[in-house]
């Protein structure tokens, strides 16, 4: 029997991650499928070589094309596309340790982020993965006391969030979300870090003050002409393949706190904690930030997420 074609396409950095995720979703599918799918996972560039004369296109636009059939993409690039409640996955502290965002993920309320996705951007959601789990900043100095971060410069998307959290540090921001080349700070993840941070951002500080997530999605077309059975194993797929990635992001970024040489490898100079005096400065200065946008969601979500 032939096989269903699938195109899973990647666009966010490090490749590596998500390239694994796509495999395993490849081998849970067909196991829980007889092996009736064959996924081709393509890198951006080599999507638009192969596919697009060799132009830049639009990875959320070739899904709802159905010109890609499967992609993974960050919340906040699907928040700012208009998908705005996935804003919220990203406020300072919402998140008390991992087990949380799981049983909030894989609960009604991840359904629910999920429903509002479609709603908005037409796409199916099938699962909330990290691809890098919570945030640490990468600055061009060792940071030891939040007060060292007035009147830094600080690289991040655009976003009403990140915004707030860097006026609330006293740190600046460029309105536009541009990469600006003389920055002090990126705030990124550890397993993400090589390919977020400048050069001269060598020194790193585990804040772990923002979950960084991401969305396994699917065509809506092509979601709603698969069997009922089928819609079930993309889900039960999705879910497993979510799971083991969170876990995976974890590791990998405990692998790369504890290495010495994996951080020779990334440039990292030095890597650790703020004091528990000064995390609890940094939570103070932050949660009134996640306070403030608690208004902004409807059906009382953040609340919500914070009693899960």
């Amino acid at each position: 029997m032939k096989k269903h074609s699938i195109k899973w396409l990647l666009f966010h950095e490090p490749a590596e991650l998500f390239i694994r995720t796509a495999e395993h979703f490849e081998k849970e599918i067909n196991r829980l499928t007889g092996d009736r799918y064959e996924i081709e996972i393509l890198k951006l560039e080599d999507y638009n070589e192969k596919y697009n004369n060799g132009k830049p296109c639009d990875p959320l636009a070739e899904l709802r094309e159905n010109r890609v059939q499967m992609s993974q993409l960050y919340a906040n690039t699907l928040a700012a596309t208009d998908a705005t409640d996935f804003f919220a996955l990203a406020l300072p502290f919402l998140f008390r340790d991992h087990d949380h965002c799981a049983k909030v993920l894989e609960g009604e309320i991840g359904q629910e982020l999920l429903t509002h996705l479609h709603d908005r951007l037409q796409v199916k959601g099938l699962s909330f993965t990290y691809s890098g789990g919570y945030k640490c900043m990468a600055t061009d100095q060792a940071i030891e006391s939040i007060d060292q971060l007035k009147d830094l410069t600080a690289n991040a998307q655009p976003s009403p969030v990140f915004t707030e959290m860097f006026k609330a540090l006293g740190m600046n921001m460029r309105s536009d979300g541009r990469a600006d080349k003389n920055a002090n700070l990126t705030q990124t993840t550890l397993p993400r870090y090589h390919v977020e941070a400048s050069k001269s951002q060598k020194h790193v500080v585990d804040t772990q003050h923002s979950m960084y997530l991401t969305t396994i999605l699917m065509n809506d077309n092509m979601w709603n002409d698969l069997s009922v059975s089928d819609q079930m194993h993309f889900s039960e797929a999705a879910k497993i393949c979510a799971r083991a990635e969170r876990a995976k992001s974890v590791s990998d970024a405990e692998e790369i706190k504890t290495d010495a040489g994996k951080q020779a490898e990334r440039g990292i100079e030095t890597i650790g904690d703020l004091s528990p005096a000064e995390a609890d400065k940094l939570k103070a200065k932050l949660t009134p930030v996640t306070d403030k946008f608690a208004k902004y969601f409807g059906n009382n979500l953040v609340d919500r997420i914070r009693k899960a």
